[in-house]
């Protein structure tokens, strides 16, 4: 975590988020059986690289934020807002794997 004076810097991993759509990857060299080199792997999570992790990723991290009061900004899909009853905000931008959040 950086603290610098502007915000603080959070990486998070987007591994093993749910994927609502049905994906099969071929067995990886080296890990393939030798009586089943046709079979594939059904995937039930999310994998480093495969181009729907991405998206599970968000799906996961926007319900969140929706459930504990941020309010997803219009302009900027990646900026959530939120207030507390003292009037003071709370803003979050994601990027990537990263979020920055400012006080």
């Amino acid at each position: 975590m950086d603290n610098s004076p502007n915000g603080r810097q959070v990486c998070v991993s987007k591994l093993n988020d749910p994927l609502d759509e049905e994906v099969c990857v071929k067995q990886p060299s080296g890990f393939i059986q030798s009586d089943k080199e046709e079979n594939v792997y059904r995937l039930t999570k999310a994998l480093y690289g495969l181009k729907q992790t991405p998206r599970a990723w968000n799906k996961m991290i926007d319900s969140f934020l929706h459930a504990i009061g941020f309010k997803k900004c219009a302009s900027d899909h990646g900026l959530y807002v939120k207030t507390n009853d003292y009037g003071d905000l709370l803003i979050l931008c994601l990027y990537v794997h990263q979020i920055m959040v400012f006080m």
